[in-house]
Formats: C-alpha cells, sequence, structure tokens
C-alpha cells in the first residue's frame, strides 16, 4: 500500500510537469497557469520525497547501495 501511494504521487508529479510544459506552449503571455503548475510540482515532489524518507525511517522501504 506504501509503494502504491509514492507511485501515484510520482506519476502526480510528471501529469503537472506535462500539464505545465502544455500550458507553456499554449496560453498566451498573461495567463497564471504554467506558475501555478510549477508550485504544484514542487509541493509534490517535496511531499513525494518526504513520503519516501518517511517509509525508509519505518522498516517499509530499503534502501540498496549502488550495484546491488
Amino acid at each position: 500500500m506504501f509503494k502504491l501511494l509514492i507511485i501515484v504521487l510520482f506519476l502526480a508529479v510528471v501529469g503537472v510537469l506535462f500539464s505545465g510544459l502544455f500550458f507553456l506552449m499554449k496560453d498566451r503571455s498573461g495567463s497564471k497557469r504554467v506558475v501555478n503548475a510549477l508550485a504544484w510540482r514542487v509541493g509534490l515532489a517535496a511531499a513525494l520525497i518526504a513520503l519516501i524518507m518517511i517509509g525508509i525511517a519505518t522498516g517499509q522501504l530499503e534502501p540498496h547501495g549502488v550495484g546491488g
């Protein structure tokens, strides 16, 4: 369940990234939608990092070294 939440949050970050790209390409210059998309992406990415750190701290996620 914890890993599924991380995957959903990651997909949300990617979705907001592409919506920001779409707004950047299609909106007129006075629109604030690109800035809002960037703010959402930063917030979701911070939540994703925090969730990964919580998962490692509680033992639900196990990090591995480089090369396995």
